[in-house]
């Protein structure tokens, strides 16, 4: 596919290569950095592109790009006003943003105004990642399809951050003082973003609702005022099934993922070594950019995407 790609940080250049694995054509990159800004691909990543880093759509060579993959940031309203600009384009869209995953609950009104531009230019708009998009709520529901009146879906999901970006570990809070890292929850620029959206992926996967939802953030602390990560949690249900999400990124977190499902019969999986973000997070967006040309027109999820390219 010939594609559009928004955002050039650590994660935005590992799409690129796999892109380029994957013989997708990059006809231009976005990138809000203005150190990056009029640069070439090849000089700032040394992937052979001769692409440059514009600042907006309208400066890249876009007339015969089919898709547009955002890699830049979490919140609908910071990548609303781009995804539009991208759609109206007439351009598919995969994005890494984590409320995209289900952005009926960071904004009803922006995504069915969304939704309803994407129908009227026969373009697909999808969030998809690790966490979420896959490990809390696409295989729990997965899971949950195999199990008759599933009474609860449990999934612990823990992280060892030393692995980790300096990113995940700023934003699991790590060297900050416990009254630092309160403060920060309240702003809401710490912690992990998208456990709700999990929830109510999940939620709509079992044909209900998310009902009497409950999210906590907490520091996991590594003496009396030193941080070593977070821990947090979302629940709620959906008719009788319980939903429970736990989530713990620390320096003295072990890596694993365990999804558990009550019902007939029960049913547990877990992934022994944890399921690596950063690695994983590039395969779903690249093989999502596969999928959205043959899925429905519309503001999707990714329960709504087809597991087939063709």
């Amino acid at each position: 596919m010939k594609v559009v790609l928004y955002g050039l940080g650590s994660i935005g250049t590992e799409i690129l290569r796999y892109m380029d694995v994957r013989s997708h054509v990059v006809l231009g990159v976005i990138d809000s950095d203005p150190q990056k800004i009029g640069k070439t691909v090849a000089e700032l990543t040394g992937l052979p592109m001769g692409a440059r880093v514009s600042s907006t759509l309208a400066e890249v060579p876009a007339a015969e790009a089919e898709a547009a993959v955002f890699s830049t940031t979490s919140r609908l309203t910071d990548i609303l006003p781009d995804i539009e600009q991208a759609v109206s384009a007439g351009l598919d869209v995969v994005t890494t943003s984590e409320e995209m995953a289900f952005p009926d609950f960071a904004g009803k009104e922006a995504a069915r105004s969304l939704d309803t531009l994407a129908r009227e230019k026969g373009v697909t708009v999808v969030g998809v990642g690790v966490n979420p998009g896959f490990v809390m709520d696409w295989v729990p529901a997965m899971v949950a399809s195999a199990v008759k009146s599933p009474s609860s879906v449990h999934v612990v999901r823990s992280v060892d951050v030393g692995r980790r970006r300096h990113q995940l570990q700023a934003k699991a809070g790590v060297g900050m003082t416990k009254a630092r890292f309160e403060r920060s929850v309240e702003e809401g620029t710490l912690g992990h973003v998208g456990l709700v959206e999990s929830a109510h992926l999940i939620a709509r996967s079992l044909g209900h609702e998310l009902r009497g939802i409950k999210h906590e953030v907490f520091p996991v602390l590594g003496g009396e005022d030193y941080v070593m990560g977070v821990r947090q949690y979302a629940e709620g249900t959906a008719g009788a099934c319980r939903i429970r999400l736990d989530l713990e990124m620390s320096l003295t977190s072990a890596d694993f993922d365990v999804i558990e499902v009550k019902g007939d019969p029960e049913l547990k999986v877990r992934f022994e070594k944890g399921v690596f973000g950063d690695s994983a997070t590039v395969a779903l967006v690249v093989h999502a950019l596969e999928r959205v040309k043959n899925a429905a027109p519309g503001l999707l999820t990714i329960l709504d995407l087809p597991l087939s390219p063709g």
